[in-house]
C-alpha cells in the first residue's frame, strides 16, 4: 500500500468536528438562523449524502437508506438574544456562549439614521459597529479554538468551521489563524453592502454556500470565490404544517369560507424596501385601474406594511400564520430589488397549491420553478399585471406544478446536500 492509499484510509476513519461560529443560531425569529440550525442539527445525526438520498416527497415518510454517522457539532455564539428554542433544545448540538452584547451605540445610530428611501441602516455607522463587534468576537473565538484544535489533534479528527451573517468576518479571521478550513453562508445583502469588510472572509473560504445558483452567481460577480456551493433552504414541512391531509383540509376549508370567490386574491407577505415597498406603491394603484376585480392581502408588521394600507384594493392583516395565509388566496406575489436570496415562502405557498409570481433576480426563478410566473426585473407595470392575470387564469395547473416543486426545500434533501458539501470540502 502506497503513501497515498494510507492517507486515504486514515481520512476515511477520521471523525469530523464542525465548529459553527456566529451571532445567533435559533433566536425567536430569523429565517437564516432557523435554516442553519436545521442543517447543523441534521448532520449531527446519521444520514445519507445527496447522491444516496431518496426522492423526498414533502409531508410523506421516505424509505430508509444507509448513511454516515452523525458528526460532532459545536456552536460558538452570543447569549444576548435569549435561550435555546424548541428547534434545537433536544438536538446533539453543543454550545459555547459569549456574553457580550449584540448591539452597541453604532448599531443603534445606524438604525435610527437609516436611509428613509431604502430602509437600510446607515452604512457608515453600521460599518463601525460591524468592525468592532467582529474584532471582539474573533478575539473571544480564538481562545476557544485553541482547545478545540488540541482535542481534535489528540483524537485524530478533522475540523471544519461554519459561519454566516454579521459576525462571519470575525469567525473567518479566527478560523484562518488556526488553519481551520471553513464554509460561509451568504443569506442577504449584508456582504454586498460591506464588500471590503467581508471580502477576505469570502475569498478565503473553502466554499461559499448560498441557496440557489442564481444567488451564487451574484456573489461570484463581486467576490472571487474558491468555490460556490448550492445548499437549498431546509424546511421541515411536516413539523410546520402536519400531514398531507392537514394541508389539504386547511386549503379546502379556506377556499370554502371565502365570501368573494370570484375576486382574485393576491397575497403579499412581508414588505420592506428591499422586498418591493416602492414597487408596490406603483403597482397597487395601477392594478386598481387595469384589473379592478383583483385584491391584495398584505401580511406582516411595521411601517412599510402600514404604508400600503391606504390603497383601496389592499387589506393589511398584520402577522398571520403561513397556513392561514395560503388557505384561501389565489396567487402569491414576491419581488426583490437587488439581492435574490431564495424566498422560502414561495415553496410554502406551493405546498398549499398556490402559484407565485416573482422576479428574475438571483435565486427567485429557481424557487418558483414551473409553479408560477417569473417577470423580468426591468419589466413595466403592464407586464406585471399580465403576469398576475396569467397566473390567476392558470392557477389550478400552476398550483399543481408548484406543489410538486415544493420538494426543492424539503429539509431532508437540503441536509443531505449540506452533508455532501462538507464531505467534498474535507475530501473525505
Amino acid at each position: 500500500m502506497g503513501r497515498f492509499d494510507v492517507v486515504e484510509v486514515c481520512r476515511s476513519i477520521m471523525g469530523v468536528r464542525i465548529l459553527a461560529a456566529l451571532r445567533d443560531l435559533d433566536p425567536p425569529a430569523g429565517g437564516a438562523e432557523m435554516s442553519l440550525a436545521t442543517l447543523l442539527k441534521g448532520v449531527s445525526v446519521q444520514g445519507p449524502y445527496a447522491e444516496d438520498a431518496p426522492e423526498y416527497t414533502p409531508l410523506r415518510a421516505s424509505e430508509q437508506v444507509d448513511g454516515v454517522d452523525g458528526w460532532s457539532v459545536k456552536i460558538f455564539q452570543s447569549s444576548d438574544r435569549g435561550d435555546v428554542t424548541s428547534l434545537t433544545e433536544d438536538s446533539e448540538l453543543v454550545r459555547n456562549i459569549c456574553t457580550f452584547a449584540v448591539e452597541d451605540l453604532w448599531s443603534g445610530l445606524a438604525w435610527r439614521l437609516r436611509n428613509r428611501s431604502s430602509g437600510r441602516p446607515n452604512v457608515g455607522f453600521q460599518r463601525r459597529h460591524l468592525r468592532g463587534v467582529n474584532r471582539k468576537f474573533s478575539r473571544w473565538l480564538e481562545g476557544c479554538l485553541k482547545d478545540e484544535l488540541e482535542d481534535a489533534e489528540a483524537a485524530g479528527d478533522l475540523l471544519i468551521g461554519v459561519t454566516q451573517l454579521h459576525w462571519s468576518e470575525g469567525a473567518a479571521r479566527a478560523f484562518r489563524k488556526f488553519g481551520i478550513p471553513y464554509l460561509v453562508f451568504v443569506r442577504d445583502e449584508l456582504q454586498f453592502d460591506h464588500p471590503d469588510l467581508y471580502r477576505s472572509s469570502l475569498v478565503n473560504a473553502i466554499a461559499v454556500c448560498g441557496a440557489g445558483h442564481g444567488l451564487l452567481e451574484q456573489i461570484s460577480a463581486v467576490f472571487s470565490l474558491q468555490k460556490g456551493a448550492h445548499v437549498p433552504l431546509p424546511v421541515d414541512y411536516a413539523d410546520r404544517f402536519g400531514t398531507v391531509e392537514d394541508v389539504e383540509g386547511v386549503r379546502e376549508e379556506g377556499l370554502a369560507s371565502r365570501t368573494d370567490p370570484e375576486s382574485p386574491r393576491i397575497a403579499i407577505i412581508g414588505v420592506t424596501p428591499e422586498k418591493g415597498y416602492g414597487f408596490y406603491q406603483q403597482l397597487l394603484p395601477y392594478i386598481s385601474k387595469a384589473w379592478p376585480e383583483a385584491h391584495f392581502d398584505i401580511y406582516g408588521g411595521g411601517g412599510y406594511v402600514e404604508g400600503l394600507s391606504g390603497f383601496s384594493n389592499a387589506t393589511c392583516h398584520g402577522h398571520t400564520s403561513v397556513g392561514e395565509i395560503f388557505s384561501s388566496c389565489d396567487i402569491h406575489l414576491l419581488t426583490v430589488r437587488s439581492t435574490g436570496s431564495w424566498g422560502r415562502v414561495i415553496n410554502e405557498a406551493g405546498l398549499f397549491g398556490v402559484p407565485s409570481v416573482s422576479v428574475n433576480i438571483g435565486a427567485q426563478p429557481e424557487a418558483v420553478g414551473a409553479g408560477g410566473v417569473i417577470v423580468p426585473s426591468d419589466a413595466n407595470l403592464d407586464v406585471w399585471c399580465e403576469a398576475l392575470k396569467h397566473c390567476y387564469d392558470n392557477r389550478e395547473e400552476l398550483g399543481n406544478l408548484a406543489k410538486g416543486h415544493a420538494k426543492v426545500i424539503d429539509h431532508r434533501r437540503s441536509i443531505a446536500m449540506f452533508r455532501s458539501v462538507i464531505r467534498d470540502a474535507l475530501e473525505l
